[in-house]
């Protein structure tokens, strides 16, 4: 933003957490403010949290176990809390993972500057993914550009068998592959020609 120090946007990333696709997003601390630029952070940071399938809700070690009630509002069965800052606790602190959070389940205690805890925080995602979709449910594509690229990259690959010339069927597999790099963030244009012109006989 144009203000230094403020950000309204959402960050997102895609990653593999254990074999699931997962949207990593990232937005603007909480905090109540008369800054227009920080209030339409919040309201995105909260608008995001709504509409996600699991969201962290990150606490400051250094005033845990005291929690406004705006954040509290937040701590629902969606929420996994975090609480970071752990190097910098108190050697009286008794935050461990069997601290509980406002609904009685255990909290993440982390230190995102030293890594502490991230490898447990990893584990605890990933075994609230397991828990919700593991039964044969596959997770839903809640963006509509992601259901609409994996319909794209579908066509593509049912058109591709029936392509009358190699370069038509490469060309099917490109689009493919580059519908699909849109939900998954890895995939590139050079990477598909580069097996194009590796297994198949076209010349460049």
């Amino acid at each position: 933003s144009a203000t230094a120090g403020t950000t309204r946007d959402v960050i997102e990333v895609q990653m593999d957490l254990g074999g699931y696709p997962v949207v990593l997003a990232d937005t603007a601390g909480l905090q109540k403010t008369v800054e227009a630029i920080e209030a339409e952070g919040v309201r995105r940071a909260l608008a995001r949290a709504a509409a996600a399938d699991l969201k962290l809700v990150v606490l400051d070690g250094e005033t845990w176990p005291t929690v406004d009630a705006e954040t509290t509002a937040l701590i629902d069965d969606k929420a996994v809390v975090v609480v970071n800052k752990l190097d910098l606790l108190s050697a009286r602190s008794n935050l461990t993972s069997a601290s509980l959070d406002g609904t009685g389940r255990s909290v993440v205690p982390v230190s995102a500057l030293y890594g502490t805890g991230l490898p447990a925080l990893e584990q605890r995602l990933h075994g609230e993914i397991e828990q919700r979709w593991s039964a044969g449910a596959a997770p839903a594509l809640t963006r509509l550009r992601y259901r609409t690229a994996l319909q794209t990259c579908l066509s593509a690959l049912e058109r591709a068998p029936a392509a009358a010339l190699p370069e038509l069927a490469a060309e099917d597999l490109r689009l493919a592959a580059r519908a699909l790099g849109q939900i998954t963030g890895r995939i590139g244009v050079e990477d598909v020609l580069d097996v194009v012109f590796r297994d198949f006989c076209i010349g460049k």
